[in-house]
């Protein structure tokens, strides 16, 4: 996964190292950051909240449930194509590798934050979470990938979490939980 430097334009493999900061800055975010923020965003636009039982926690807390996919391996497959389909060909190639190149002929070097905010709102289908979504959207994913010239790094960025998430459900099917 090469990218390129962004003061020459020339290919450089030493480049994905920048890959570490930013999955580093994207589990911050998720673990410490975005709850903070989604909070704000709900007591500011209440009419946003995000309905009851709707989250993935809700899975996780009921042990009936637990128990229940414990040997459903069609769970744990069907989450990774959801991912590969949403996180790297529907979200990533759509915004950071067609959106995010055409973008800069409008908005120029501001076009990552264009791209993050188009993102956010992408996100509408789940209200409580578009401001957390600008913001990850925008310096997580769009700027890296803007900056190192890279569709790549919005990928590896963004999928992280898909990658957390699918051994967090392997440990679910194996039995683990």
């Amino acid at each position: 996964m090469p990218g390129h430097a962004p003061a020459t334009g020339e290919t450089r493999r030493g480049l994905w190292l920048w890959v570490i900061p930013f999955l580093i800055a994207t589990a911050v975010w998720e673990l410490a950051l975005t709850s903070y923020i989604d909070g704000l965003w709900v007591s500011a636009f209440p009419f946003f909240a995000e309905p009851p039982g709707y989250s993935m926690v809700a899975v996780f807390e009921s042990q009936e449930i637990l128990d229940r996919l414990v040997g459903a391996w069609w769970f744990l497959v069907l989450f990774v194509v959801q991912a590969i389909f949403n996180t790297i060909l529907g979200e990533e190639f759509l915004f950071r590798g067609v959106l995010l190149p055409k973008m800069e002929g409008v908005f120029g070097r501001w076009s990552w934050v264009a791209n993050g905010v188009l993102f956010g709102f992408y996100h509408i289908h789940q209200p409580w979470g578009i401001a957390g979504s600008i913001i990850s959207g925008a310096i997580l994913y769009a700027l890296p990938s803007w900056r190192f010239r890279s569709t790549w790094m919005g990928i590896i960025v963004h999928s992280a979490q898909s990658l957390y998430f699918s051994f967090l459900i392997l440990g679910i099917v194996v039995g683990l939980a």
